[in-house]
C-alpha cells in the first residue's frame, strides 16, 4: 500500500508531493576550492483532511508509514480545511527544463569560480572571496485521492560571490548572485563586474546625509520594497484583515509609473512553473496597474476563505522559498516583475545628484511589513555627491513605508532589471521619503 492510500484509509482525503533534486555543486572558500560534490534528495510531503481539519508532515527519508502517522497527528491541532484537494488536470506547459543547463560540469563551475576569484584578487588582492556555484534538476510530482497527477521537471542554475574586506576598524561583506533556470540568463562576468564595482564604490568609507535624502535602491536592495507588497497582495492577509489593501482594488493605490505583475509563464523565469505546488495551473496575474491595485492572489485555503479561486499561487517554501518541501503550501507570488523605466544605475546616480544608494540590507523584513512599514540596517550602501559615488556608508538604518514611497516619493524607475532571490525581476528604484539614521 502507497502513501497515499494509506493516507486516503484514515482521512477524508489526502494530496503526496514529491521533490527529486539532483544537481552538483561547487563551493570556494578563501578563493580556494573547497568542495565540489553531487547530490540526490527526494523529499516528500504530505497534506490530509482528517475531521475537517488540516494536517502536515514532510520527510527526506524512505519511512513511509511515520509520514502518514505525522500528517494525521497534526490534523488533530490543525487550521480548519474550508477546500478539498482539485482532480489533477495536465495544461499548458510553460518552459522550464532547459538542457544546456544539464551539459554544465563540474570543471565548467570550477572554471567560473576561478575566474571570479582571480578577477576580484587581482584588483583587491586583501579581499576573502567565497563562491559558490550549483547546477541540476528538480522534478515535482504531485497526486491527491480527488484524481490525477501531475509531473514537471525544471533546471536551476545559480551562482554567489561573497567577499570580506578586513581593516582596521571596519569590516565590510558584499554578497552577489543569481538563481536561474536557463544557462544564458546567468553570466559569471557581469556577476563579478557587480561585485568590483561595489568594491570600488567601498573602498572609502564617509559619513551619510541625515533626513530624508534621495535614495536610490539597486535592484538587490528594491527588495526592501516589494516584500511588503508581496505581503499585502496575498489572500490570506487580506482574509485576515492584516492587509492595508482589503477592500481597495481599482483605487489609485500607487504612482501611476507603478505597475507589477506576478508571471508564473514566463519563459525559464526562476520560479515559473505549468502549475503551483497544490497542482493548480499557474497564471500571470496583473497587480497593479498604471498605480492602480488589480487583484490578490490566492492558494486554495484562501480562496476559499475570501469566496474566490485560487491563482495557482500555492506556493512551498516562503517568498525566498527557503524551506521548499519541508513546508505547507501558502499564498505566495511565482516571478514579481516591475515594469522597468529608463536608465541603468549609474544614469539614475547622475540623475540623483545628491543622496544614497542601498545595494543590500541586514535583517530583510523587518519592522512591520503588513501596515508596508520597513525598518532596515543598510549593509552594502554608498553616498552620492554631485551625481557620483563618493564613498561607503557604515552604521546606517533606513525606514519608511512602501504604501507611501511609492505613491508619492517614486522619483524614476530604472530601465535594467535584473533577477533577485531567484522570484523578483526589479530595475533600480529612486524615492523620496525614506528616513536615514546614523550614529
Amino acid at each position: 500500500m502507497g502513501i497515499l492510500e494509506r493516507a486516503a484509509a484514515a482521512a477524508q482525503s489526502a494530496e503526496l508531493y514529491e521533490e527529486l533534486s539532483e544537481g552538483i555543486g561547487v563551493t570556494f572558500r578563501g578563493g580556494e576550492i573547497e568542495k565540489a560534490s553531487s547530490q540526490t534528495v527526494l523529499g516528500r510531503a504530505l497534506r490530509v483532511i482528517a475531521g475537517g481539519r488540516l494536517g502536515f508532515a514532510s520527510t527526506a527519508g524512505e519511512d513511509e508509514e511515520k509520514l502518514v502517522e505525522a500528517a494525521l497527528t497534526s490534523a488533530n491541532h490543525g487550521d480548519p480545511a474550508p477546500f478539498g484537494f482539485p482532480p489533477l488536470r495536465t495544461g499548458a506547459q510553460v518552459e522550464v527544463l532547459d538542457e544546456e543547463v544539464l551539459s554544465i560540469s563540474p570543471d565548467e563551475l570550477i572554471s567560473w569560480g576561478e575566474e571570479a576569484v582571480r578577477a576580484i584578487r587581482e584588483e583587491f588582492p586583501d579581499v576573502i572571496v567565497d563562491a559558490s556555484l550549483s547546477r541540476g534538476t528538480v522534478e515535482v510530482r504531485i497526486e491527491n485521492t480527488s484524481g490525477g497527477e501531475l509531473r514537471e521537471r525544471r533546471s536551476y542554475l545559480s551562482m554567489g560571490i561573497e567577499t570580506q574586506w578586513i581593516r582596521e576598524g571596519d569590516i565590510y561583506l558584499l554578497w552577489v548572485g543569481r538563481s536561474v533556470r536557463r544557462k544564458a540568463d546567468l553570466s559569471p562576468e557581469a556577476l563579478t563586474a557587480e561585485a568590483l564595482r561595489y568594491l570600488r564604490w567601498g573602498e572609502r568609507v564617509v559619513p551619510a546625509p541625515q533626513g530624508t535624502p534621495l535614495v536610490l535602491f539597486s535592484p538587490k536592495g528594491a527588495f526592501v520594497l516589494l516584500l511588503p507588497l508581496i505581503v499585502g497582495f496575498s489572500g490570506l492577509s487580506v482574509v485576515m484583515g492584516t492587509s492595508p489593501l482589503r477592500g481597495r482594488l481599482g483605487e489609485q493605490v500607487f504612482d501611476p509609473r507603478f505597475n507589477l505583475v506576478d508571471d508564473g509563464t514566463l519563459p525559464y523565469a526562476p520560479s515559473s512553473r505549468s502549475f503551483d505546488d497544490e497542482g493548480v495551473p499557474t497564471s500571470c496575474l496583473p497587480l497593479v496597474e498604471e498605480g492602480v491595485a488589480k487583484n490578490f492572489f490566492y492558494d486554495l485555503r484562501a480562496a476559499a476563505l475570501a469566496e474566490a479561486e485560487s491563482t495557482g499561487s500555492g506556493i512551498r517554501g516562503g517568498v525566498l522559498r527557503g524551506s521548499g518541501f519541508r513546508s505547507p503550501p501558502s499564498p505566495s507570488v511565482r516571478n514579481i516583475v516591475v515594469q522597468p523605466g529608463e536608465g541603468s544605475l549609474e544614469d539614475l546616480i547622475a540623475e540623483m545628484r545628491e543622496g544614497i544608494v542601498v545595494a543590500d540590507v541586514l535583517g530583510l523584513g523587518q519592522g512591520n511589513i503588513q501596515s508596508g512599514a520597513f525598518s532596515n540596517n543598510v549593509s552594502a550602501g554608498f553616498v552620492v555627491k554631485d551625481g557620483k559615488v563618493v564613498g561607503r556608508l557604515k552604521n546606517t538604518m533606513i525606514a519608511g513605508n512602501v504604501y507611501e514611497v511609492l505613491k508619492d516619493g517614486l522619483k524614476a524607475i530604472g530601465g535594467e532589471p535584473e533577477w533577485v532571490y531567484g522570484t523578483a525581476y526589479v530595475p533600480p528604484i529612486l524615492v523620496d521619503g525614506v528616513s536615514v539614521v546614523a550614529r
